[in-house]
Formats: C-alpha cells, sequence, structure tokens
C-alpha cells in the first residue's frame, strides 16, 4: 500500500522551490501525494493545476482581506489555521510534511481528529526571521507553540547542520536530520552559457539587507582591474539603493542582470566565473543558516566566496570550493576576487570541487534520506 503524505505550506504552493522539489521527489518515490496551502497574493491557479500533486488552497474570508487591523489579523490566522487543520485530517495522511513553524501547528492540530506521523521541516530559526523582529506577542507566541510541539513530533528536518544543533541544544531533542536546500541533480544538463569575455563576479537573489549586495557594490568601486565585472541579478526592495549608489559612483563595473526563471539561474550563472554568498549574521536565522546560492553556482562550476558563518565554514572545510572572507567588508572581498583572478591554478582547483560537491549534495541525494526514514516509520 502506498504512503500517503500530507505536505503542508503557508502559501500558495506553486513558487515555492523546496515544496516543489519535495513534492517531485514524493512522487517519483511512488507516495501518494496530498498538498495542503493557502491563497497569498501570488495565487496563480494555472500554475497550481500543474503541480503533479492533489493540491487544495485554503481560501482566506473576505472580511480578513478587507479590514487590515491587529483584531483581524490574530481572527484571519485562527481561521487558516482551522481549516487547514480541517483539510489536512480530510486527507487521512500516513505523514504530515509541516513546512516551517506556522505550518507546524495547523499539523498538530490535525493530529487531534486523526492520528499520524508529524515531519517537522524547519526552512530557517523562524522565532528569529525579520518578520517577528519587532513584532514582540507574535513572537512569544510563535516561540511558544515551537517549545510546545517540537517535542511532539516525529522528526525534525533542518536545512544546516548549523540549525541541527541549534534546535537539539534548546530544545533538548535527538539531533534534527539535516536535508540541505540544494538544486536538482538534472540541471548539471542544462545548457550552459557562454563564458563572459568578462571576469564576472555574480550575486544572485532577492535584493534584502544582510546578504552583501552593499558590499559587492562598494568592493567594485575599489577594484582597479579593468577585467573584473560585478554582476547584480534579482531583484528587492535594496535595488533602488543599490543602483543610485552605483550611479552615483558611475560605477561601469556593474551590471543589473535581468532576473530569470528559479529554474534557470543555474545555466544562467555558467556565464559567470565567481559566485557571491555573504549572507551577514545579523540575526540567529542568518547566522545558522546556509545560502541556498552555494549550491546553484557550484552546479555551474563557479568558485564561491562565502561570508564566515558556520554552515559556510563546514562546507568549504569538507570540500574546498572557494574563499571564506575574514570579515564581510569591500576590501576584503575585493582582496579575495583578486586573488581568484591573479591565480588560476587555485581558481581551477575550486572550480573543479565545486563540482565534485554538487555531484555529492544535490537534492535527489539529501531528499532520499527523508524517503528512507518516513518509509520505516510506517513499517
Amino acid at each position: 500500500m502506498k504512503i500517503k503524505v500530507c505536505d503542508v505550506v503557508r502559501n500558495s504552493v506553486w513558487y515555492d522551490p523546496r515544496v516543489i522539489k519535495q513534492i517531485d521527489e514524493y512522487v517519483k518515490a511512488d507516495f501518494d501525494v496530498y498538498v495542503i496551502g493557502e491563497e497569498d497574493n501570488r495565487y496563480n491557479a494555472a500554475e497550481i493545476e500543474r503541480i503533479p500533486a492533489s493540491v487544495r488552497i485554503v481560501k482566506i474570508k473576505d472580511k480578513y482581506k478587507r479590514f487590515q487591523n491587529k483584531i483581524n489579523t490574530v481572527l484571519k490566522e485562527i481561521s487558516v489555521c482551522r481549516s487547514l487543520a480541517k483539510e489536512i485530517a480530510a486527507c487521512k495522511p500516513d505523514i504530515i510534511h509541516a513546512n516551517d513553524l506556522d505550518a507546524l501547528l495547523a499539523a498538530y492540530i490535525a493530529t487531534r481528529s486523526w492520528k499520524c506521523k508529524i515531519v517537522f521541516d524547519t526552512h530557517e530559526v523562524y522565532t528569529d526571521n525579520f518578520g517577528l523582529a519587532s513584532a514582540v506577542l507574535k513572537k512569544l507566541f510563535w516561540s511558544f507553540v515551537e517549545s510546545w510541539i517540537i517535542k511532539r513530533v516525529d522528526l525534525v528536518v533542518c536545512v544546516s547542520n548549523a540549525a541541527a544543533d541549534y534546535f537539539a541544544a534548546k530544545y533538548d531533542i535527538p539531533k534534527p536530520i539535516v536535508i540541505t536546500n540544494c538544486a536538482k541533480k538534472q540541471r548539471l544538463h542544462d545548457q550552459e552559457n557562454v563564458k563572459s569575455p568578462y571576469f564576472e563576479v555574480l550575486n544572485h537573489g532577492q535584493f534584502y539587507e544582510g546578504r552583501g549586495y552593499d558590499i559587492m557594490v562598494e568592493a567594485a568601486k575599489i577594484t582597479e582591474i579593468p577585467q573584473i565585472k560585478y554582476v547584480l541579478r534579482g531583484f528587492g526592495k535594496m535595488e533602488p539603493e543599490l543602483r543610485s549608489f552605483v550611479d552615483n559612483e558611475r560605477l561601469d563595473n556593474v551590471t543589473f542582470a535581468s532576473p530569470v526563471k528559479t529554474t534557470e539561474l543555474i545555466s544562467a550563472a555558467t556565464s559567470s566565473y565567481v559566485g557571491l554568498a555573504i549572507t551577514e549574521p545579523i540575526n540567529l536565522n542568518f547566522k545558522l543558516s546556509v545560502s541556498n546560492k552555494i549550491f546553484e553556482y557550484a552546479f555551474a562550476g563557479l568558485p564561491v566566496i562565502m561570508s564566515d558563518i558556520p554552515e559556510h565554514r563546514y562546507l568549504n572545510e569538507k570540500f574546498n570550493f572557494g574563499i571564506i572572507l575574514k570579515e564581510n567588508t569591500a576590501e576584503c572581498l575585493r582582496d579575495a576576487v583578486t586573488k581568484l583572478y591573479a591565480d588560476a591554478d587555485l581558481y581551477a582547483q575550486y572550480a573543479r570541487n565545486a563540482k565534485k560537491m554538487s555531484e555529492e549534495l544535490n537534492w535527489e541525494t539529501e531528499f532520499a534520506k527523508l524517503i528512507a526514514i518516513e518509509r520505516q516509520m510506517q513499517s
């Protein structure tokens, strides 16, 4: 008999790369897959229809959309959580795969009426993310929920070893299994682009605070080698500030590349020479994270320049595929870029090791660990 899994997430599913990758692997493993999501501002019925599983999206009642205040926010959360729990229980799953803490609460409530296993997939340290930084009562609530439920689930999953150690120590639980959010193996076969005529240093993703984009353009200002160019690919709230800096400083060695689809990031990256992953430890969530872009750069065969946070150190000590910055400064970044530009042998070594890492750390091999454990849960 097939194992029935209910994959739960607090968004409209179709644009969530980690969840889509989960669904694909569950389907390939011959699980019976049900997906429960929540209507949000990116809801797209046509895209949802393309998902290879049974998908149910919980709608938000109009009265909660019309009035934006604290009371309505609380009432909306209660309503959505109850609706999610009802839909989960109706699936009668063997396993609930709850993606992050806000989905875990609904999953736990669902098990009050339908007994099954719960996998808590912590994509981040949710209680220390930007959304809760200034919301004291909300942070207290979710901290209580996490401390109450985490010892009552059957398995905890983390995206980094640093986060797994943190949860194990904080809640006195067995160390969670680590399922790194790396790229899918088949992307190795994407058609590669022709290399740029310049030594391009790429940073792709969303332009938000704490991800090193400001450091990158400052490094461009003090880089004196004409052959080195810096490329920013993506979008986000920092974009006007970054563009203003580049324009004011008249930096002709900085390019804002057009965003591409998530599925095209790796092939687009192959035209560059170096990837940047400068996550800054501005909060606990960032400190314990691992940049997904590291694995995308590695699949593209790029050496990576990284910030000095625990999981970056762990990966580089194991695979030796790039440079860890001593400090997150423009000077340190410029020096690291210059070193890779000037030392062809070192560059080639890091590029080979990046490819080797992508052969070992890919989504198929990582998620297979969870598939095996979930089969054991049902044996």
